[in-house]
């Protein structure tokens, strides 16, 4: 199984994010975009594993994260990873940061002790909008920074943490909710 750990968006949420993406898209170079139905949020990547994996953090994430208290967000600002000039993926921010920083903390913790590597890479909150297979030109980059520069979306909740298994299919992944996880 090809499992990730994370949190979706409300579809009105995205809805609104992406026709205010659908204003300005077409003037942007070709891009590997993200469909709304695959978008969340990815506190950790554990790739291909075994079903026994499931029965050891299964346990230990349920009790942690239900620890940490469920808060309001906001989608908000935007950039590229690792930065607009050599832009890799294309994003939209989240706000606060901290709660979110605090789940992927523990999600990490948990997975890793119980024989996960993870990417050494650094947790930062956002929500992938799309990939870059092509350099883009400087004035591709600042239309997609100033289009979003102003967006806020509507307060959300964020009250629970789900583990996927991700099937790779030509048309795009199929996510399938494995496990739900509620905090306090």
């Amino acid at each position: 199984m090809r499992l990730f750990l994370a949190t979706h968006f409300p579809a009105e949420v995205l809805r609104d994010l992406n026709e205010r993406v659908s204003r300005f898209k077409s003037r942007l170079p070709p891009a590997s975009w993200v469909k709304p139905e695959t978008q969340h949020l990815t506190f950790a990547f554990l790739g291909d594993q075994t079903e026994m994996l499931l029965a050891k953090i299964t346990p230990p994430l349920r009790e942690q994260l239900a620890m940490l208290p469920k808060f309001d967000a906001q989608l908000r600002g935007s950039g590229f990873f690792p930065n607009s000039r050599h832009a890799r993926v294309g994003w939209i921010g989240i706000t606060p940061e901290q709660p979110f920083n605090e789940i992927a903390r523990v999600v990490r913790d948990v997975v890793t002790k119980n024989g996960v590597t993870l990417d050494r890479g650094d947790f930062k909150a956002h929500l992938t909008l799309m990939r870059l297979r092509d350099n883009w030109p400087p004035a591709s980059i600042d239309l997609f920074c100033k289009s979003l520069r102003d967006y806020e979306s509507a307060t959300f909740r964020v009250d629970t943490v789900t583990l996927f298994n991700s099937q790779l299919h030509p048309q795009g992944a199929i996510h399938t909710a494995l496990e739900r996880f509620e905090l306090a």
